[in-house]
């Protein structure tokens, strides 16, 4: 079935229940049908098709669970992007899918003011929420104007449903995209795993333009017929605000996230037990953090393991065994194996506690990178996805997380790929090259180094502050680097390219010093 079905149930059973709770507003599930009804009717009334591409940039709110539905139910594809996305990278996701339509959060207006004049293949930036007086192009006016539909495209379960924009190894982000098949094993597979039911609340607790919030949380929470209760923004007040007020009792969460919520002093007069569930996943978990956890309440951490190719592909059973340190077990739906680190080979399955990648199986799994055959075939071998990543198992059947393959950095839960910081550097007429690692940091997981090599003989050489200066204009804050060092030449391998060992251990070096 399509994801026009994930509604179905809950509006037959419970049509005036909370499905959204968003700065304490309550929307039924019968309301969230007709709003996503209107803004379907609003899209095919603007031209867009089966098929086209609707970017939609904005912070969290529960509207942007309306539009990715509005999309789903004409066919067309939901391109998310990162709220923290700047220009450049806006233009390029909005180039590279060929986006038909922008539709921008108010507050995010002056980030694309000029993207409609760069990018041929839009029809039009339209304004949802808060905005400026007198700006044109408002959602709410284009639903208000638009006629009835009586004849709806038709959508299959394999029709493209979401781009997703994540950093991979190479120098730009590549577009992940699922299938309406894709979404909703996910969801499904979670409602399984989770035995997630209509009494369920569950917290949306990070950016729900991540596959987390949105095919994590929101749509199998849906799917269930419970309540998804959303977050403005990753602030631990808002967090143990909504344990008060809101009674959770499921939630993901990224570990740095989590961790400066146990540790706040409000946390001690917090009740966690409403929760019976707290994932946690988007980089290793530190003992520090399940000490904390310990503090607050009686649960046992959850570790979960996912990528925007295949969300929660694996996870501690929420009504089972949990082990520490362990990204559990592959969830309904998915299968999983620790592979030879081999380019290109079928692969053959590692020993039990060896080492190997990760690969995994399973309807949930992306079809592929938009417009990228290249990558797609390199990335899936026999049907299996290559994670990248490296982990072992247990005798138990327990994954355990080793490490990555790749050269990407994970801070704070998000991909940033060293490439795609070292274009933008090497842009700077001052730089003659620059390279860029990560650095291990114990909130964040990550932090990112950049190694610069200016061009010599520079009369009054760039800063540091100049630098990140030039970097912010260019680059969501995530991905500006947090430390600089300024050397004469860069380390080089044996073909010329640069030496990312040899940055590694410059950068523990610094870091011990």
């Amino acid at each position: 079935m399509s994801l026009n079905l994930l509604l179905k149930d809950a509006l037959t059973a419970t049509p005036d229940k909370s499905a959204l709770v968003f700065d304490d507003a309550f929307i039924s599930y019968r309301a969230l049908a007709d709003t996503i009804e209107r803004s379907a009717r609003g899209l095919l009334s603007l031209g867009v098709a089966h098929g086209d591409r609707v970017a939609i940039f904005m912070r969290n709110r529960w509207e942007f669970v309306e539009l990715y539905l509005a999309c789903f139910r004409i066919g067309a594809i939901a391109v998310p992007l990162n709220h923290r996305f700047q220009t450049d990278e806006v233009v390029f996701a909005i180039d590279h899918c060929a986006a038909k339509l922008l539709i921008v959060d108010g507050p995010l207006l002056p980030v694309v003011e000029h993207v409609g004049e760069a990018s041929p293949s839009l029809t039009g930036v339209y304004v949802y929420g808060d905005a400026p007086e007198g700006t044109a192009n408002r959602w709410p006016d284009v639903v208000g104007a638009a006629p009835e539909v009586t004849d709806w495209p038709t959508v299959v379960d394999d029709d493209p449903a979401m781009i997703l924009y994540t950093s991979g190894s190479t120098g730009k982000p590549k577009g992940v995209t699922h299938t309406h098949r894709s979404i909703l094993a996910s969801a499904s597979g979670r409602v399984a795993t989770q035995q997630l039911t209509a009494d369920d609340v569950s917290l949306a607790a990070t950016a729900i333009c991540h596959a987390g919030a949105s095919v994590g949380v929101a749509f199998p929470t849906l799917l269930a017929g419970g309540t998804v209760v959303i977050l403005a923004e990753s602030d631990p007040g808002l967090f143990l605000d909504a344990l008060r007020t809101q009674r959770p009792t499921r939630t993901i969460l990224l570990p740095a996230q989590l961790l400066d919520a146990v540790v706040d002093p409000r946390a001690k007069v917090v009740d966690f037990g409403c929760l019976r569930e707290v994932q946690c996943g988007g980089d290793q978990i530190s003992p520090d953090l399940y000490a904390e956890f310990a503090k607050v309440t009686d649960l046992e951490l959850n570790q979960l393991y996912g990528l925007t190719e295949c969300e929660g592909a694996t996870m501690n059973p929420s009504f089972g065994v949990i082990k520490r340190g362990s990204i559990g077990v592959p969830r309904v739906g998915v299968e999983a194996r620790i592979v030879t680190a081999a380019e290109h080979t079928a692969g053959e399955d590692v020993a039990v506690g060896k080492t190997g990648e990760i690969w995994i199986r399973g309807d949930s799994v992306m079809t592929g990178y938009w417009n990228d055959l290249e990558h797609t075939a390199a990335t899936f071998v026999d049907g299996w996805l290559r994670t990248g990543d490296l982990g072992s198992c247990d005798d138990d059947g327990y994954l355990f997380f080793q490490g990555r393959i790749k050269e990407i950095i994970i801070k704070g839960g998000s991909n940033i790929a060293p490439g795609e910081v070292e274009d933008v550097l090497d842009a700077h007429p001052d730089v003659e090259l620059s390279g860029v690692v990560g650095t291990p940091d114990a909130r964040l997981g990550s932090l990112v180094h950049a190694f610069v090599e200016l061009k010599h003989g520079l009369a009054a050489p760039p800063t540091e502050a100049d630098l990140k200066a030039f970097a912010a204009e260019r680059l969501a804050a995530y991905k500006v680097p947090d430390r600089w060092t300024f050397v004469t030449d860069l380390p080089r391998n044996k073909v010329g390219k640069i030496d990312r060992h040899a940055l590694h251990a410059r950068a523990i070096e610094l870091d011990a010093a």
